[in-house]
């Protein structure tokens, strides 16, 4: 029987308690407003997916260590979350999962700063594994995040940014993570280098379908699904799959209009309906979902190394649950 997310979530819930409570233990600070921006944010309605991921693959390698698999979904928790305050930062965002952002309600600086708080302890708790490859791992991934971050900086509004590029930025900014996630659980499992790999992969391509799913909500979902404003990439400049698709199908006087829309410093709402418009006329957002679904399948292909079981189940229901989200 094929699970559902739902059922991930019962299987493992135990777990997941557990993961929860240390996230929340090793968020200890002293200082006030960390507490509290810290606990905002962390308690913002995530998923917890990329904990889960560790949690799962660690599983999956037959993990039988004392607890660095707790603390390790604490870790890339809390470098998750680090980077959410970086990005509410950089795009001004005011919404955040549905609520404030951090940076609206305590500023800017507060938010910088709590985002640097957080990769620090991150790398301060993982460095009490005593564990080089997990560290070597982490450093690695958070470098790559970094570089990402300029990445998309530098590729702001720009109406030529090929399929290609869009997905080295999308390994680079989001799946570098989910990829360390999975690869982290084999580490501390001691697992043959080829189940690693095979869980390596199976993030990379878990991150591509779950960033170009979440690329496509921008131009389909109910706002309050999608807690942020409808169109919020449009109107940052940012150019993602949807995008590309439609502008490889437009004619040139349709592509100097989009040019123009996202280049434009303010979007208006017939800037979206008409962006929306042609999305539907070429199919470009049912495109992109294909593609997801794609990598969703591929994603599972790689775990066929492994025999079996509950957690090789629930991988395979993360893998189509990223691609079925609400829209």
């Amino acid at each position: 029987m094929i699970m559902t997310l739902q059922d991930v979530w019962n299987e493992y819930k135990q777990d997941m308690e557990k993961m929860e409570q240390s996230i929340f233990e090793n968020l200890g600070s002293d200082v006030p407003l960390i507490q509290q921006v810290g606990k905002y944010i962390l308690n913002a309605g995530g998923k917890r997916f990329r904990p889960m991921l560790l949690l799962l693959s660690a599983r999956l390698c037959g993990y039988q260590g004392n607890g660095s698999d707790y603390l390790l979904g604490s870790v890339v928790e809390f470098i998750h979350t680090a980077s959410l305050l970086h990005d509410d930062v950089v795009d001004e965002a005011k919404l955040r999962r549905g609520q404030s952002s951090a940076n609206s309600l305590w500023g800017s600086q507060a938010s910088i700063l709590v985002g640097d708080y957080l990769y620090s302890k991150a790398l301060s708790h993982a460095v009490g594994l005593k564990n080089q490859r997990v560290m070597d791992t982490l450093a690695e991934t958070t470098t790559t995040m970094s570089e990402g971050e300029v990445l998309q900086l530098m590729q702001i509004q720009n109406v030529d940014l090929t399929e290609s590029d869009y997905y080295r930025l999308v390994e680079s900014k989001t799946g570098v993570l989910i990829i360390a996630s999975c690869k982290l659980g084999a580490i501390i499992s001691n697992a043959p280098a080829t189940r690693e790999e095979a869980l390596a992969e199976y993030g990379r391509k878990l991150g591509l379908a779950f960033q170009i799913t979440d690329d496509t909500l921008d131009y389909t979902a109910d706002q309050k699904q999608l807690g942020k404003a409808l169109g919020k990439d449009l109107a940052e400049g940012k150019v993602t799959l949807p995008f590309i698709n439609l502008i490889s199908k437009v004619t040139p006087l349709e592509r100097d209009k989009l040019k123009e829309i996202l280049e434009a410093d303010t979007i208006t709402d017939d800037h979206l309906a008409y962006t929306f418009e042609l999305m539907g006329t070429y199919g470009a957002v049912d495109e992109a979902l294909e593609t997801a679904q794609t990598f969703s399948r591929e994603a599972a292909r790689a775990l066929e190394v492994f025999p079996d079981s509950h957690a090789r189940q629930s991988l395979l229901a993360l893998a189509e649950y990223v691609v079925q989200r609400e829209r």
